[in-house]
């Protein structure tokens, strides 16, 4: 099938290049892109693939499912009832094939000025730009936020003599559980800004950053 292969730096798994599972890679594609707007539940992956036209046996399932989400691995976000897991490894990947309703995936979803945006988080940090978003670089962009936070001394985490925008905001990282949704929705709004707004006019971006 092409799923996996022989190159240059060793064997890995990546898009079959063979019709035998195209369909089936095409569907699993479209359900990842259903979860750029909010996040799937993935027994509802499952379920689409045990029903027709595809009607897949429970043991296939098991084998595709693991499969599929290690090749994209690095366009989701992958969340439990505890919250967002940030490293997947072969444990969690036996969880997801025991109960595939313990979890959901958020796609990302960033394009435009959304992912200049994430760029000017990552020079804020002395990191290096960026032409997509990933799993991996997010945790690398987030990481200092938090590292930050747990290194302040307790007067620090808890008094109230600061501005209100920067309690905030102190609040949003101290919560922070969602690299994608703190990013975008939490930081800005905690310093008064509106996503759609920063999306819209780079000017308020440029405001956004300085502050």
């Amino acid at each position: 099938t092409g799923l996996h292969r022989k190159t240059k730096d060793g064997f890995v798994l990546g898009e079959p290049d063979k019709d035998t599972l195209r369909i089936l890679w095409n569907e699993s594609i479209s359900f990842l892109n259903s979860a750029r707007t909010e996040r799937k539940n993935l027994n509802e992956f499952a379920e689409r693939l045990s029903k027709r036209p595809y009607k897949l046996k429970q043991g296939v399932i098991d084998f595709w499912l693991p499969i599929f989400l290690f090749i994209k691995r690095d366009d989701f976000a992958l969340f439990s009832d505890d919250g967002y897991i940030p490293n997947i490894n072969d444990q969690v990947f036996e969880l997801v094939v025991r109960k595939p309703k313990d979890f959901e995936i958020k796609a990302f979803d960033i394009d435009g000025l959304k992912l200049e945006l994430f760029n000017q988080y990552r020079t804020i940090l002395n990191q290096s730009a960026e032409k997509t978003a990933t799993s991996r670089n997010f945790i690398e962009t987030i990481k200092p936020f938090l590292t930050f936070y747990k290194t302040l001394p307790e007067y620090g985490k808890t008094t109230k003599h600061l501005t209100k925008q920067t309690i905030a905001l102190r609040e949003a990282i101290s919560k922070a559980k969602e690299p994608e949704k703190s990013f975008f929705e939490d930081f800005p709004r905690a310093l008064g800004y509106s996503e759609t707004k920063l999306r819209e006019d780079k000017k308020q971006m440029s405001e956004y950053v300085s502050k």
